[in-house]
């Protein structure tokens, strides 16, 4: 494993914002760090990229301990936040060229250009100010500043916050493809579903500083929000009499007819069953997306801590 952390914790003004979680990330992986506002995700970032001591537990890069070998993890790793660090005096290549050098990176214009193009930022836009700059192409900046670096490790936390959905779906790309060329191991955070599940491999779910959940996000979305959706046109008048205890609740709206399944294993069966109903025509499935998974389980932890309180 490239990444194990264990029993990681993390304190501020008596609040645990990270209580005593534990994971592993294999070489290659991407994995996903979910959860609300608060959760700590980017307290767990930071720690593992060594810009914050953890109050107990222990994190390991690469082999390295976060808090006896500092300076051996931060050789390896990269941090792309939403926050750009650039010095709004100076132009694009000239921030990149000290950025660069500080990181030992020779070949930086080449692939400043390369992946700037790539994102939307054109040759033009490299002569001017940081401060002439928008948020949007601060943070596309900000992103090639660190992609070009040849670290085995990276950190996103929040990476596409500011971009527009074109420009984020851009950096997707490119990020697939320097992950497939260069074999990165990330570890990323987002408040996007959509890319979370596109990118990750594995997900863990925070909630209060705990990890409640962690797995594929297939799996996750099955195992916490089994319920599925099956939508036809329905050629008869009034609602079919399609009638199983797995069916939730059903809805009519002109000739379309969606049947809920709160247990998506007896699929198969009421398809077979609304196949015997009448006449009927483009049948799909829809399942929950990761988003509508994600707050299910969050909304279900919160319930779950409301009776522990209740029964103290």
């Amino acid at each position: 494993m490239v990444i194990k952390v264990k029993n990681l914790r993390k304190e501020f003004n008596g609040t645990h914002a990270v209580d005593g979680i534990s994971f592993e990330v294999k070489q290659g992986e991407v994995f996903g760090l979910l959860g609300p506002n608060g959760a700590g995700k980017t307290t767990t970032v930071k720690i593992m990229a060594t810009m914050l001591l953890p109050d107990g537990g222990t994190a390991e890069i690469g082999g390295y301990d976060v808090v006896k070998h500092p300076q051996k993890v931060r050789g390896i790793v990269d941090v792309i936040t939403a926050r750009d660090k650039f010095y709004r005096r100076l132009n694009a290549y000239q921030n990149m060229s000290f950025f660069s050098r500080l990181y030992g990176v020779d070949d930086w214009k080449d692939k400043m250009e390369n992946y700037g193009g790539r994102l939307g930022l054109e040759k033009e836009d490299y002569q001017k100010r940081l401060g002439d700059y928008s948020t949007g192409m601060r943070q596309k900046l900000n992103l090639v500043r660190n992609l070009i670096r040849n670290t085995p490790i990276l950190f996103l936390d929040e990476p596409t916050l500011g971009l527009d959905p074109v420009s984020s779906r851009k950096f997707r790309g490119l990020l697939k493809e320097i992950m497939d060329r260069e074999e990165k191991t990330v570890v990323f955070t987002s408040h996007n579903m959509y890319e979370v599940e596109e990118l990750c491999e594995r997900i863990a779910i925070l909630n209060r500083g705990r990890i409640t959940s962690v797995g594929e996000p297939g799996a996750l979305k099955k195992r916490i929000f089994p319920k599925r959706l099956v939508e036809f046109r329905y050629m008869e008048d009034g609602l079919p009499d399609i009638d199983d205890p797995a069916i939730d609740k059903i809805e009519k709206e002109g000739r379309y007819i969606r049947v809920y399944l709160e247990d998506g294993r007896r699929l198969h069966d009421i398809i077979e069953k609304i196949m015997s109903i009448g006449r009927i025509t483009d049948l799909s499935v829809k399942e929950p997306t990761l988003e509508e998974a994600f707050i299910r389980h969050t909304e279900d932890e919160e319930r779950s801590d409301e009776k522990v309180t209740a029964w103290i």
